[in-house]
């Protein structure tokens, strides 16, 4: 297995008040990344889809950062316009725009408030979705959430995992969910054992997790899972 973010190279998805969910606008966080002295950071926001999904009204023009109006004036962090993209469905079409632009670093989540497929059917929609649009993404994203484990058993991770590995995609040791309860544990053994590359990334909402969230994930692979 090879972590691709080992130490303060850097923490590819976090997200904001600027443009989803999060605590804190986009320059606080990149204050704070600066504080953390990481490398570089991906803004990952949520899709479209998702903010449709739970109502969230357009703060800010997605553009503004997509085409640099924006650029980093507090410190030598590099910040990366990246999307939390949704898979849809168990046909593996998913949403990876924000305001209809569509930045090129793309993590492929499912959320519970988006998906529209049959869940018992999930595995066919991730093998779908890598074969389709494996080009564009990067990473998949808390692949192994409790929230969906009743459909994507342990072995059903084993084998989307090979298929990201075949397709050179990474998959995430999401911190968020470890911490919060919120990670299927054998999946995830699983997924360790079978995954390529590795990110472990915070998925923080909030500065508190900025901070605290990565170290805690280290700290568990290096308990739960020494060769890691």
């Amino acid at each position: 297995m090879n972590i691709l973010n080992a130490g303060t190279s850097g923490d590819y998805h976090l997200h904001t008040s600027t443009f989803s969910d999060g605590l804190n606008s986009l320059d606080e966080v990149v204050r704070q990344a600066g504080e953390l002295r990481l490398g570089e950071i991906a803004v990952t926001d949520h899709s479209q889809a998702y903010l449709d999904s739970c109502g969230m009204p357009m703060r800010t023009h997605y553009r503004i950062f997509s085409e640099g109006r924006w650029r980093n004036v507090h410190n030598r962090v590099r910040v990366i316009a990246g999307v939390e993209a949704d898979l849809l469905n168990e046909q593996g079409d998913v949403c990876d725009h924000i305001q209809g632009i569509r930045p090129d670093f793309v993590i492929l989540s499912t959320h519970s408030t988006v998906y529209r497929g049959d869940p018992k059917k999930l595995k066919s929609g991730y093998l779908t979705a890598i074969r389709r649009h494996g080009a564009r993404i990067r990473l998949l994203g808390h692949l192994c959430s409790s929230s969906f484990s009743a459909h994507l058993d342990a072995e059903a991770v084993g084998e989307i995992v090979e298929a990201a590995n075949a397709a050179g995609i990474a998959v995430e040791l999401n911190c968020a969910h470890l911490v919060n309860g919120k990670t299927c544990l054998s999946s995830l053994a699983v997924m360790l054992a079978a995954c390529n590359t590795l990110y472990v990334n915070s998925d923080a909402h909030t500065l508190y997790e900025l901070v605290s969230l990565r170290e805690q994930g280290f700290r568990y692979l290096a308990s739960a899972f020494p060769s890691a």
